[in-house]
């Protein structure tokens, strides 16, 4: 048994089978549950003090409502989370209130504490500007000034967070762990930011006789993520000391008579790559002490080049129906982006306040000139949302990133195992090697197995079949569902016995699975009942799916 610890309450020891919203209802405490304990309402929510190590991995039933409901990993759902030592926890949901804040808000985030780059641009004297002339003159130029300045910092992989009268304040490096590429991304977005204003100003100058100045100040520190306010007007937002040091930093930069100042916490990150202007001691208000700042005057983008390009602004080409529910996105490849088959990249909208974002496998081969993602229609809100792009929009994708990719150099025969939706990243292999071949190079010999329950849901059959007819490539579908009337293919689950059907030697190759998780767990363990030694057994798990 193990203890579980409630905050302002008793230590209760657990049974290993139980529950912890079972262990609660067993002992006679309170604690919400209004689904009846199914994974439907998160109102069972519990956050974990401390012990998180000991507690069993999230099923897929908690995993799914987790993301809808924005959970970060402290928080567990007490009715699917059972524990292996000792926990310290506090129940989420313990009023009327709660309940209610719970029902209602469609949150993404139910806060976390991140490092991120604050940027914060003013402009100058505005208030003269306003007091002299038109509502619609004030609007307009102000809407000029914020769509360019706002081009900018999307394009350098930022966060439009909010406007404040004439300011605004970005982000950057949400989900992000490499400090010198959100530093210099950000600074890079202040300099261009300052290059851009002469386009509003001469704008400004011929129409309204006018001409803008802003002050741009970035610190890069430890926020707190979240969304705040009335549930139906909340905002995602970030808070803490970080953001007040940017703003303070922005707003010495009239009097220092330097456009761009950083803190010494970006400027450690960016030092390599700036050239620097002035630097000096200065107090802050509202803040104890004085301040190293630096006036940062320009970037070496030549050396910088592989921290700035490490986002991706990628144009829809065009949409296809590629299966039953399951729809391709063709995109244009930017010159410098760069992935190896199976590989994936997460993408999110330009103007998602909410940094909302998901991991896509890519489908295309390396040597395709364009970038093909394929995905499920879920009924999620993200993927409503592709599913009304149209051919020009636009999303922001990282550098091409996983543990799957194909091996230096591979054995004598590759195995590709897929489940369902998970054929993505295989496919691209596939095509990779087989693109390589026509090239001269010489590959090893390819078998992929495709498994899905019907067969209006295979992904790629038909180009799969086509590709079979390449010598070193042998397609096999099977089918684990309804047969349709003419179906001579393999038929049930990938066993040992359908491998060895079309494998000779099958312990002796290298085997690449990718699916749902608990069906790439079953392949796995499938392989490695075959003899196949672990180092040759490669994996991508597609969560969400079934």
């Amino acid at each position: 048994m193990a203890q579980i610890r409630y905050e302002n309450s008793q230590s209760i020891e657990a049974n290993a089978e139980d529950t912890i919203l079972e262990t609660s209802l067993k002992n006679g405490l309170e604690h919400m549950h209004a689904c009846g304990g199914k994974a439907r309402c998160s109102t069972c929510r519990v956050l974990i003090l401390s012990g998180e190590e000991n507690l069993e991995p999230r099923n897929e039933a908690e995993r799914a409502l987790s993301r809808r409901r924005g959970l970060e990993n402290n928080v567990r759902l007490a009715c699917q989370t059972r524990i292996k030592g000792p926990i310290h926890i506090r129940r989420l949901v313990l009023d009327d209130q709660d309940y209610d804040a719970v029902r209602s808000r469609s949150v993404r985030t139910t806060g976390r504490e991140e490092n991120v780059a604050i940027l914060f641009s003013d402009v100058r004297n505005f208030t003269n500007f306003s007091e002299s002339n038109l509502p619609y003159d004030i609007i307009h130029l102000l809407n000029r000034y914020f769509e360019t300045m706002g081009e900018v910092v999307l394009a350098n992989g930022g966060i439009i967070d909010k406007y404040i009268g004439d300011g605004l304040m970005a982000s950057f490096g949400l989900k992000e762990a490499d400090p010198v590429s959100i530093c210099v991304r950000a600074v890079n977005a202040g300099l261009q930011m300052l290059e851009k204003l002469e386009e509003v100003n001469q704008y400004a100058r011929k129409h309204l006789d006018y001409e803008m100045k802003i002050g741009v100040g970035i610190h890069y520190g430890p926020v707190v993520v979240g969304e705040l306010g009335h549930h139906s007007n909340a905002a995602f937002t970030l808070i803490g000391d970080s953001v007040n040091m940017a703003a303070r930093l922005e707003s010495k930069t009239k009097k220092a008579k330097a456009p761009l100042l950083v803190s010494e916490e970006v400027f450690k990150n960016i030092k390599p790559y700036v050239r620097r202007g002035k630097t000096f001691r200065a107090p802050l208000k509202g803040k104890t002490g004085d301040f190293l700042m630096y006036e940062i005057q320009g970037l070496d983008r030549n050396l910088a080049c592989d921290l700035v390009d490490k986002v991706f602004m990628l144009t829809l080409e065009s949409t296809e129906v590629k299966a039953r529910g399951s729809f391709l996105f063709r995109f244009d490849r930017p010159d410098n982006f760069q992935f190896r088959a199976g590989q994936s990249f997460e993408i999110r909208f330009p103007r998602d306040s909410r940094t909302e974002s998901r991991t896509f496998s890519i489908a295309s081969a390396e040597q395709d000139p364009f970038i093909e993602i394929v995905t499920r229609d879920t009924g999620s809100d993200f993927k409503k949302r592709m599913l009304e792009m149209k051919p020009g929009d636009q999303v922001i994708a990282t550098d091409a990133g996983g543990l799957l990719k194909l091996p230096d150099e591979p054995g004598a025969s590759l195995v590709f195992l897929a489940a369902g939706i998970g054929i993505t990243p295989l496919y691209s292999m596939v095509r990779t090697l087989l693109g390589r071949q026509a090239h001269g190079e010489k590959i090893p010999g390819m078998l992929m197995i495709s498994s899905n329950r019907n067969y209006d849901s295979f992904l790629f059959h038909r180009e799969l079949l086509h590709l079979s007819q390449e010598p070193g490539f042998f397609y096999v579908p099977t089918l684990t569902g309804d047969l349709p009337g003419e179906w001579n293919e393999e038929v049930g689950r990938i066993t040992p016995e359908m491998i060895r059907r079309h494998l000779v030697e099958p312990e002796k190759a290298q085997y690449f699975i990718s699916g749902p998780p608990q069906g790439v767990q079953d392949l796995r363990d499938t392989v490695a009942s075959m003899g196949v030694l672990p180092g040759n057994i490669f994996t991508e798990e597609f969560y969400g799916y079934s």
